[in-house]
């Protein structure tokens, strides 16, 4: 069976449903998990560099901190959110480097992309983690 948010409105709500489905955890590593922040995104693009929509969506991190989703949306020539979109489907990829104990482990404020960009909940902006900078310069310059 397949989980689907849309039902007819006869089909009574199953919150079960919903666990039974939900996307497993990632498998957890004690090499990987011992490892930094800083060390697990540098392994992380070693072993899955980056392909040309992921290097578009980091640049524009790299270059415009600060910004809101829909600004970096545009400085990658995209609509709306698609940045956002780019960076989670980014991070999932990656997820038993980033979040080696499970995704709560190492996730702030809701956002599956916290490992690489910091969130200000006040004016809705992202920058690249400080410990991770270096990293994601070294990944783009790889990806180029």
């Amino acid at each position: 069976m397949v989980f689907s948010l849309f039902r007819s409105k006869e089909e009574p709500f199953d919150p079960d449903l919903v666990i039974r489905h939900r996307p497993a955890e990632a498998d957890v590593s004690p090499e990987i998990a011992g490892l930094s922040r800083k060390d697990r995104v540098a392994r992380a693009f070693d072993e899955m560099p980056l392909d040309a929509r992921e290097t578009e969506a980091i640049c524009a991190l790299l270059d415009e901190p600060g910004s809101t989703c829909v600004e970096l949306s545009r400085a990658c020539g995209w609509m709306d959110t698609s940045w956002r979109t780019q960076m989670i489907l980014l991070c999932q990829r990656r997820r038993k480097f980033l979040w080696p104990e499970g995704m709560t482990s190492d996730v702030s404020n809701g956002i599956i992309i916290s490992a690489l960009a910091e969130y200000d909940t006040y004016d809705s902006t992202f920058t690249p983690r400080r410990d991770v900078v270096k990293s994601l310069n070294k990944a783009v310059k790889a990806a180029l």
